[in-house]
């Protein structure tokens, strides 16, 4: 219930709405990474993979279902700098007409940069 409750403040359940994959990357970039969306930190329970055809995320939070999404770059509009916990990192909001807000580990967003509008 309270999984429910917080996917639906930070955004999640609408990004699963819009950007829902079946994909199984072979070779994630990095695993284990902490993003936020929304409000909410999903610590150390994402993967991710960049390619031509977007930001694939999987997000697997223990004890719930896991989401796997394929958001397309076009939808990804740079939104400035943060922080997650005490690492620096850049936010972007998503969605042609706003969907939600995520905020990625730099780690992360130098995989992103090459795949980015400026």
């Amino acid at each position: 219930m309270i999984f429910k409750i917080l996917s639906n403040i930070s955004g999640l359940s609408k990004l699963a709405d819009r950007y829902k994959t079946d994909l199984n990357p072979a070779n994630l970039s990095l695993t284990g990474q902490t993003i936020q969306i929304g409000m909410v930190k999903y610590r150390k329970c994402v993967s991710f993979q960049t390619s031509e055809a977007g930001l694939f995320l999987h997000i697997n939070v223990p004890l719930w279902k896991s989401r796997k999404l394929l958001i397309p770059w076009k939808d990804l509009n740079h939104a400035g700098f943060t922080k997650i916990y005490w690492e620096s990192a850049v936010s972007f909001n998503v969605g042609e007409t706003y969907l939600a807000t995520i905020a990625v580990p730099m780690q992360m967003f130098y995989f992103m940069k090459p795949f980015l509008k400026e």
